[in-house]
């Protein structure tokens, strides 16, 4: 180890040879001669060698943590001696005394810069080598190894008076700490978990293949779709520890966030990691650049470096020497989601068949974490009654990690309904049945068959007809029947004034929805997907854009849009053309009617024996919603008076919905 303590004896002799009373009030102040020689004995201080131009000798143990520290930052010999004499009161107190009596100055206790160049002079290094070796751009500095603190009792001291300290970070990593910096705390992790890519195995094996030259690799695509299993097992079969940085929370924190990403990516180097930084898009400025000084960093770490972004990114140094791989992901495969659940569902000893569990493939297009997440929650509801995992909790925990957050810009609906309770003419029940078909047999027609490569992988269609005729209805029995969430979504907070506004809530809308294969309901969808007008000023230049940005959004995405419309003449063609499915929702006629009527009178229903529904049905011309609003109304009216529903509480139910309807009464 280097011999600071011959170099501290020495010092101490040239500090005596000066001369003059070592007591005296004004040299030392309260640190005399002969407390230091005690602590010299006490630290096991001999007499020092003598002067002259000699190496650096470091007797550093392998593989200790020091040994780490100086190969992960490829530190010479004089910058660990500094390093390492900056240390010393860290790891023994009586140096403080010691330095504090070579500096002329009891609260001198760490050594300044002028010290530790009269210390290594010893070895003849010249004095402005050291200063060169606490630059700015020095590995100790750069690398926030070593600190130049500032003493607020001294504001205009000299650089050579600045006492130098070893970062604490780095104090804990030398006494065989491996915590994080707690200035990262929420920022960085190191993943140690096992995890499977969902890439297919030879990409993946041809990216593993490029690792071993250490390059940046780009993660594209939507989020949570395998980046990060992909990350963890790529890094695994190399044998690298992986560790995270979230970019997002990096540049947002009161810290700078240069500072931050360097303290993060110093974890990377004391771990001998790769790293895999998050949220990349968050910290690109107008032109989609990173900060420089990032940027720096990335290209010179010596591991693979992996930047996950959502969207497709190139960067614009043109004297980059470092490859970077580009990796898009999408959601996985049918045959991919299959085999996960079904290892899954093995795992907790749970009763599906190989038919429900390639349903649930299907249906709910996961990725890894969700499919994993949904088998953890099966597994404790079946652990609450006792009992191993049904489909009923498959089904119910898919639901629930299903669920998407998209605050004021829709609600969630519900589905009750089934196919009895929607009466329609025989051929839009079929279309609807169609609709359900092509859900269920995506995996068929797009994975197995190919035709996913050529069209759109998921569907769309619009429900046109006036208001009532059971389009909200329709939605609630296909999402109940696929099993899928049903999301309405509120037009009123996603159309804005503001230029680009309106794109940037469909973008969450869709993004967000993505991740748990939801459908999609816009009612009234042709207040905003209505014809493109022709151009007379920006506003309806940004309109049109709004509807061409809709109608990309729909063709990408993989599940399912609903369009409901009053006025199917509105819809601008574009719509109409490229919507998978149109379906015509008539007003129903007199028996239409009357099975809608015995649909919503529940049988325990206590109805007089004078109603006729039939008569009523051809009496009334009403909706599937205006019926279903006059049976309650009824149910209400007879509750209060008598409570048998009679046709006078019929009628009066119809007189009530007409009067909301501004429509005189058909009596």
């Amino acid at each position: 180890m280097l011999p600071i303590r011959e170099l501290i004896k020495s010092a101490v002799i040239e500090v005596d040879n000066l001369g003059g009373d070592p007591t005296d009030a004004l040299r030392g102040l309260l640190v005399t001669r002969d407390e230091v020689e005690g602590h010299l004995r006490q630290l096991g201080i001999s007499e020092p060698k003598p002067k002259g131009r000699r190496p650096i000798a470091l007797d550093i143990p392998p593989n200790s943590p020091l040994a780490r520290l100086t190969a992960a930052f490829d530190l010479p010999p004089l910058d660990v001696a500094i390093l390492l004499i900056a240390l010393a009161p860290d790891l023994d107190r009586s140096y403080e005394r010691v330095y504090a009596y070579l500096q002329d100055d009891v609260s001198l206790r760490y050594p300044t810069l002028n010290l530790v160049a009269n210390l290594l002079s010893a070895y003849g290094e010249p004095r402005f080598v050291v200063w060169e070796r606490l630059s700015p751009d020095a590995p100790l500095r750069k690398n926030h190894l070593i600190l130049l603190t500032n003493d607020s009792s001294r504001p205009n001291s000299t650089r050579l008076a600045q006492p130098l300290k070893v970062d604490q970070r780095i104090v804990g990593y030398l006494l065989g700490s491996s915590a994080v910096d707690e200035r990262l705390a929420g920022s960085v992790k190191l993943v140690t978990e096992a995890m499977e890519s969902p890439l297919p195995e030879a990409q993946f094996k041809t990216t593993y293949q490029a690792l071993s030259n250490s390059p940046i690799v780009y993660l594209h695509g939507r989020n949570d779709t395998g980046q990060l299993e992909t990350t963890a097992a790529l890094c695994a079969a190399h044998n690298l520890p992986l560790i995270t940085l979230d970019l997002d929370r990096v540049y947002k924190a009161d810290a700078p966030g240069d500072v931050l990403a360097q303290l993060a990516i110093r974890e990377g180097h004391l771990a001998h990691a790769a790293l895999l930084l998050r949220h990349w898009d968050s910290c690109l400025d107008d032109q989609r650049q990173p900060p420089t000084a990032l940027w720096d960093l990335i290209v010179n770490y010596p591991l693979p470096v992996f930047i996950w972004g959502q969207r497709e990114w190139e960067p614009a140094d043109l004297e980059r020497q470092r490859r970077m791989l580009r990796l898009e992901f999408t959601i996985p495969s049918y045959e991919y989601r299959r085999d996960v659940w079904t290892r899954k569902a093995r795992m907790i000893d749970a009763e599906l068949n190989d038919a429900e569990i390639e349903t649930l493939a299907n249906k709910f297009r996961f990725t890894h974490s969700q499919i994993t997440r949904s088998v953890q929650t099966a597994a404790d509801l079946a652990a609450t009654r006792g009992e191993h995992a049904t489909r009923a909790d498959f089904y119910s925990a898919a639901q629930t990690h299903a669920s998407i957050q998209l605050g004021h810009l829709a609600s969630r609906i519900t589905a009750r309904m089934g196919w009895d309770e929607l009466i329609l003419p025989p051929d839009l029940l079929t279309q609807l049945h169609e609709i359900c078909d092509r859900m269920f047999y995506q995996h068929i027609v797009n994975d197995e068959w190919g035709f996913g490569t050529r069209a759109s992988r998921g569907l769309s269609a619009l429900f046109s007809g006036d208001s009532g005729t059971g389009k909200t209805l329709a939605a609630e029995v296909i999402a109940r029947e696929l099993g899928l969430p049903l999301y309405k979504i509120d037009l009123s907070a996603v159309v804005s004034k503001y230029i680009g506004e309106t794109e940037k809530n469909l973008s969450s809308i869709f993004s967000e929805a993505q991740t748990g294969s939801a459908i999609l309901f816009f009612d009234e969808a042709d207040a905003l997907f209505g014809k493109r007008s022709e151009v007379k000023d920006a506003h309806d230049r940004y309109a049109n854009i709004e509807v061409a940005y809709l109608l990309q959004r729909i063709e990408s995405y993989d599940g399912m849009v609903i369009l409901a419309s009053n006025y199917r003449h509105n819809l601008d063609d574009a719509f109409t053309r490229r919507l998978d499915f149109i379906l015509e929702f008539p007003m129903p006629d007199a028996d239409y009617r009357r099975r809608i009527f015995e649909v919503h009178f529940p049988r325990s229903a206590p109805l007089s024996p004078e109603v006729n529904l039939a008569e009523i049905a051809a009496k009334y011309r009403l909706s599937g919603g205006n019926i279903r609003n006059v049976t309650l109304t009824a149910a209400y009216l007879a509750a209060a008076d008598g409570r048998v529903i009679t046709p006078t509480h019929i009628r009066n139910a119809v007189r009530r919905e007409n009067q909301k309807m501004g429509r005189l009464s058909e009596d």
